[in-house]
């Protein structure tokens, strides 16, 4: 169906010349003669872009812009004027009443259908990604309410089973999986929230050396699986930064888990906290296969798609590091990898130092 654009101009000859040149293109036209008709058109029927006549008897084109603008289902039109007024203070005139662009009279038939292209293209390009992410936010509320309802039974499962009466060993393997099961709800509701309010979050006191060690304690029987040595590496003295502990203890979660997914079996993986100026700094250090120059710009965005490839089977969504970015960078800090020449990788964050 091809594109609709509204032609406004109280001169007959301009607009036949106009619409011919359109209309040759393979665009749709609809035509008004001033901006009382183009009001009561676009009511009726939107367009897809207007090229407005500034001239005009009765309401000139800046004040039925400005109107365009008010209305809900009009505002988002692109609309290009056409003036033969070439002074700077009209043409500022022109954008602060919303126009897009201006074609400068006589028109070129060219120039004004490059300009044409070119907003209707725009607007093409701003309405798939309007509809990519209204995808994407739908797929995130269905996945997230569809991790929900098997963690609640994994937590369910779990207390009963204890009830029974399980073997000091047993229990605490439950206990193991209920502290994950907890900890992937934390996950779900955090990245619900940051969806929700745009990744803005409160800040604390937080303390990066207990932190890391609990993490690691945490993610210790992950690392026996794989035959992969887990360490520390602490600061002696490491003073508080300011951030959420929940947030701070998910992003270095994340990092932990990635490290762990991609460090061959038998390999080391190494957490370690450290002063870096006014921010303290957590890296986690592995003996992995690092990740190629050529995809590291990729590194920290959503769905990225990245050749090396888990070591065990495991699954990789490539969310979690985009996730870590959200988190640390919404309480003012930083994220980032090096590579360094002897191989792996050293994903980091940095969150500033203080209290509130």
């Amino acid at each position: 169906m091809p594109e609709t654009i509204l032609l406004v101009d109280d001169t007959p000859a301009n607009l036949s010349v106009l619409a011919e040149c359109l209309s040759d293109a393979g665009y749709a036209l609809l035509v008004a003669e001033d901006g009382e008709d183009a009001l009561a058109l676009t009511a009726r029927n939107a367009p897809d872009l207007i090229l407005l006549d500034v001239m005009m008897p009765g309401i000139d084109g800046f004040a039925t812009c400005r109107r365009l603008k008010e209305r809900a289902e009009t505002r988002d039109i692109p609309v290009i004027f056409m003036t033969a007024l070439t002074d700077t203070a009209e043409k500022l005139k022109a954008f602060e009443a919303g126009a897009v662009d201006y074609i400068t009279k006589p028109i070129q038939h060219e120039e004004a259908l490059a300009r044409v292209n070119t907003h209707l293209t725009i607007r093409r390009l701003r309405h798939e990604l309007e509809q990519q992410l209204a995808l994407k936010e739908r797929f995130m509320r269905v996945a997230s309410h569809d991790l929900r309802n098997p963690l609640c039974l994994i937590l369910m499962s779990g207390e009963l089973a204890k009830r029974k009466g399980a073997s000091p060993e047993v229990t605490e393997y439950l206990e193991s999986i209920h502290d994950s099961a907890k900890q992937m709800q934390r996950i779900v509701d955090t990245f619900l929230n940051l969806r929700r309010s745009g990744a803005q979050t409160a800040s604390d006191r937080c303390d990066l050396n207990l932190l890391a060690a609990a993490v690691v304690a945490q993610q210790e029987p992950a690392a026996e699986i794989k035959h992969t040595m887990l360490s520390l590496e602490l600061a002696e003295v490491m003073p508080p930064v300011r951030a959420d502990a929940g947030h701070a203890y998910q992003a270095l979660t994340n990092y932990v888990s990635n490290a762990l997914k991609f460090t061959p079996r038998g390999g080391r993986v190494t957490v370690r906290t450290r002063e870096a100026g006014a921010r303290a700094r957590v890296e986690v250090a592995d003996s992995g296969p690092g990740v190629p120059a050529a995809e590291r710009a990729a590194l920290f965005t959503e769905f990225a798609r990245l050749s090396p490839r888990p070591t065990g089977g495991e699954e990789s969504h490539g969310v979690g590091l985009s996730i870590v970015k959200q988190l640390v960078e919404s309480q003012g800090g930083a994220v980032g990898a090096d590579f360094p020449a002897e191989g792996g990788a050293v994903f980091w964050f940095e969150l500033p130092i203080g209290g509130v």
